[in-house]
């Protein structure tokens, strides 16, 4: 058990359903207490887990992980994330904004690669 305190963020999952990320690692929400929210690694087989309060304010994490973290596919979740928000909030048609997203990541080894190849929001 780690009592370290944990930058931690949210994003949303494909389905609409929070993210928790903490050191380049993606946790689903796995139940809700009176007091605690509990999340589990999204990798299957996984044993590490986060704890948070109600307020999604750090508490602890429990356990460890038995694989590295997936930087790029946190980074590819984030710039979906971000995709989808511009498309509720703004009027730039889809295909530009995304067609100027992908250009500006370039810089990113194959990770635009990687979102150009799943175009399945």
């Amino acid at each position: 058990n780690q009592a370290k305190s944990l930058a931690i963020s949210f994003i949303n999952s494909n389905k609409g359903k929070p993210l928790l990320l903490a050191d380049e690692y993606v946790f689903k929400l796995n139940k809700n207490t009176t007091t605690t929210k509990y999340w589990i690694c999204t990798l299957n087989g996984c044993s590490a887990k986060v704890h948070t309060d109600l307020n999604s304010q750090f508490i602890k994490i429990v356990g460890d992980h038995n694989h590295f973290p997936e930087k790029e596919q946190l980074e590819v979740r984030e710039f979906r994330e971000k995709v989808k928000q511009r498309a509720i909030h703004e009027t730039t048609p889809i295909p530009r904004y995304y067609d100027g997203a992908i250009n500006a990541m370039e810089y990113l080894d194959g990770l635009s690669f990687a979102v150009a190849k799943r175009k399945k929001w």
